[in-house]
């Protein structure tokens, strides 16, 4: 099956599963196709996958059946919502916003640190084609000029990091995007990540709510962050090179009370 097909059988279980099914229509707009095409893909979804769909003639369109399950897709609601904001996204990057599938709003995009263009495009360029790249850094502590070999992308706190090896330190650090005011590429050997242990290595994370927060607020973060019977949230899995990142957020202080709304739990 080629990649298109796969994104349109892809977005027929995601409307199935959250979006109360589809018509030919809606997925003709959606990929450019006429309706007939459109059709088309929805009759070779449901040949191969029997049992997933009905049409509904009083509200003419395909629904969910009884026994739907994904083959596709994620059947996950964070998952989708993360989807959906990425989409959102791609509507804004090609000035399209009918590619959105959902009104959709990112708050964390209202304000954003200022980045380098020339610098980005250099350093994305190494980061791609596994070539060392020479920066201009501004640290709080040593800023200066630096040789890396960049490994990884990362998001987090509201702006992007960069994992990389640093040849003056030698050392796998990160490093803020925003604060590397410029760059070109190296002719210095690129090291490979395979070194990072931090990065390969998985650590288990575990938070109770603050004690010290009215009750109202325990009870709040409880039904946005905890299963039923649950006292810990538990992250398992977690990049050890991450958990700076997932520490600061949770223990961030809130405005509201002067704590922080979590507390870790250290072995």
């Amino acid at each position: 099956m080629n990649h298109d097909m796969l994104r349109r059988f892809a977005f027929i279980e995601a409307r199935l599963l959250w979006g109360g099914g589809l018509t030919a229509r809606e997925l003709g707009e959606i990929f450019g196709i006429a309706r007939q095409n459109a059709q088309h893909t929805i009759e070779s979804y449901r040949c191969q996958h029997p049992g997933q769909m009905r049409y509904d003639r009083r509200q003419r369109r395909h629904v969910r059946a009884e026994t739907f399950a994904t083959n596709y897709i994620r059947n996950d609601v964070a998952r989708f919502l993360d989807y959906q904001r990425a989409v959102a996204h791609t509507a804004h990057f090609f000035d399209e916003p009918d590619w959105a599938d959902l009104p959709f709003t990112d708050a964390d995009t209202l304000v954003r640190p200022i980045y380098d263009k020339q610098a980005v495009r250099f350093v994305l360029e190494a980061l791609r084609l596994h070539s060392a790249v020479q920066i201009e850094y501004w640290a709080k502590r040593s800023s200066g000029i630096r040789c890396i070999s960049p490994h990884q992308l990362v998001y987090a706190d509201g702006r992007y990091h960069l994992r990389a090896y640093c040849h003056e330190r030698l050392a796998y650090l990160d490093f803020v995007l925003p604060r590397i005011v410029s760059a070109e590429l190296s002719n210095e050997q690129w090291i490979p990540e395979t070194g990072d242990s931090e990065w390969h290595e998985r650590v288990n994370l575990l938070f109770v709510i603050n004690p010290s927060l009215p009750e109202s607020v325990k009870a709040a973060l409880r039904l946005d962050y905890l299963r039923e019977g649950q006292e810990l949230l538990v992250l398992t899995g977690i990049r050890k090179a991450l958990a700076y990142y997932i520490y600061a957020r949770l223990g961030r202080i809130d405005q509201r009370f002067g704590l922080p709304l979590w507390k870790p739990i250290v072995d």
